[in-house]
């Protein structure tokens, strides 16, 4: 009976060994891989241009994440993607506006915008 026990262990063991899952990454509960933000890619900032009214950045990467109280002529876009409790990706875009045309004056990128 004990000579069963132990081989079931020892093939349970060795097949798990087995198995290629990489314990390092993996965790109990599974934690969904969670975005946060704004997702653009390069296509989307590649269409952006000095000039451009709020109306067309909105169509082309939509709202903003976040609007400065103070400055609603300053649009912010954040993205950032988490694996396993670990950030894998992230980035922000800052847009500026004319104050007194409304028109986009300057594109800011902090991180890299990658193609998905």
């Amino acid at each position: 009976m004990i000579r069963q026990v132990l081989m079931c262990c020892f093939v349970t063991i060795f097949l798990i060994g087995c198995s290629g899952i990489n314990f390092s990454e993996w965790r109990f509960p599974y934690m969904y891989p969670v975005q946060q933000g704004n997702y653009i890619n390069r296509q989307q900032m590649a269409q952006l241009r000095a000039g451009m009214t709020k109306e067309q950045v909105t169509f082309v990467i939509g709202h903003p994440v976040t609007q400065f109280m103070f400055n609603s002529n300053q649009w912010q876009y954040v993205y950032q993607d988490y694996k396993n409790d670990k950030l894998k990706d992230s980035y922000i875009v800052n847009l500026n506006f004319d104050p007194t045309t409304q028109k986009l004056i300057q594109i800011e990128s902090v991180g890299a915008v990658k193609t998905k």
